[in-house]
């Protein structure tokens, strides 16, 4: 299941500026949404852990595991620093990265490289956004 995928979508419907988010907000919003997500596949699970990741070129990146008897189901998260994290952001599946805009535009290589993969341009909240999953 890709869950980068569904939770983009409630990015997007909800118009989450993540970025403004305090480090305890975004955590736990990000916990909530994915036991939504996973709900409204009809998943019902025991618990939900959270824990952080160190990765050059972020400036949070988050693993999310949640469980129940029969299985478990895990993703990642990343708010990136800057334009220059993109290619590395790239080679994870069910990983949701995004990038403020504001903080740098992609250059034409980047541009490039991201037909490869799922990615959506939005503004969200009013800020310029580039989401990666």
């Amino acid at each position: 299941m890709e869950y980068s995928r569904l939770l983009k979508n409630e990015i997007i419907k909800y118009d989450s500026d993540l970025f403004s988010y305090s480090l305890n907000e975004l955590s736990e919003w990000l916990v909530s949404n994915f036991v939504n997500i996973l709900i409204d596949q009809k998943i019902f699970v025991s618990s939900v852990s959270i824990s952080p990741i160190s990765e050059s070129g972020y400036k949070t990146l988050f693993s999310l595991k949640a469980k129940n008897e029969k299985s478990h189901y895990q993703m990642e998260f990343g708010l990136l620093e800057n334009a220059d994290g993109i290619l590395n952001a790239m080679g994870f599946s069910n990983r949701l990265t995004i990038l403020s805009l504001e903080i740098g535009f992609p250059t034409q290589e980047i541009l490039h490289k991201l037909k490869e993969i799922n990615f959506n341009f939005s503004k969200i909240n009013g800020v310029n956004t580039l989401i990666l999953y």
